[in-house]
């Protein structure tokens, strides 16, 4: 199944964007905790204009904190990307791990290296089948992702665009003040912060 997403960026508060939501019927179903570890066997090659190829070559190791669980997970996304860099689809293969300090150990061994840490709290809001879930990620801020649950194998770029952009309108329509992004990319951002911010100084 070939799936697509959003991520936006919010530009007012979380609480009161919330506050919008529940005025229209939105109601809180899911409340986590994520913790994630890029690992990638290419750091070495990294620079500023290569990040989407070295994440695509990276692990994630992820731990999913629920209210009475947690998940722990290895996963890899195969992102394919336009020619802007704005991701089109997205496949996963995960692989249930009940050790990941020992799997970050074992990736360790095979000279991976680790690339990112991305934290993030996570508020699911959903109304007629409809979710939003707003990621609180730190050091960066809050985002809004928006999965489309219909299955785009097969489709054109202008079709996954096309639906795009009506989620991100559908999301505006609520009421809830965002800037112009549709795909800010939470590792990206991070790496490029972490790495290259201020490289000149």
């Amino acid at each position: 199944m070939k799936q697509i997403e959003i991520t936006v960026r919010l530009n007012e508060r979380m609480q009161e964007a919330i506050r919008k939501l529940e005025m229209q019927g939105f109601e809180k179903i899911r409340e986590s905790e994520i913790d994630d570890i890029y690992m990638t066997s290419k750091l070495k090659e990294l620079n500023e204009n290569n990040i989407q190829n070295i994440l695509k070559k990276s692990v994630l190791l992820r731990s999913l904190k629920l209210e009475n669980k947690e998940i722990k997970k290895i996963t890899y996304k195969n992102k394919e990307f336009d020619e802007k860099g704005d991701v089109i689809s997205e496949k996963k293969i995960n692989l249930d791990c009940s050790d990941l300090e020992k799997a970050k150990d074992l990736f360790e061994h095979l000279e991976f290296e680790e690339l990112i840490r991305v934290r993030y709290k996570v508020l699911v809001y959903s109304k007629d089948k409809i979710e939003y879930a707003f990621q609180d990620v730190e050091n960066l801020g809050t985002l809004i992702e928006y999965e489309n649950v219909e299955n785009f194998e097969g489709k054109s770029l202008n079709e996954i665009n096309e639906a795009k952009e009506n989620m991100y309108n559908e999301i505006k329509n609520t009421g809830i003040n965002l800037t112009e992004e549709k795909d800010v990319k939470k590792a990206f951002e991070l790496i490029l912060n972490k790495y290259f911010k201020n490289i000149d100084k």
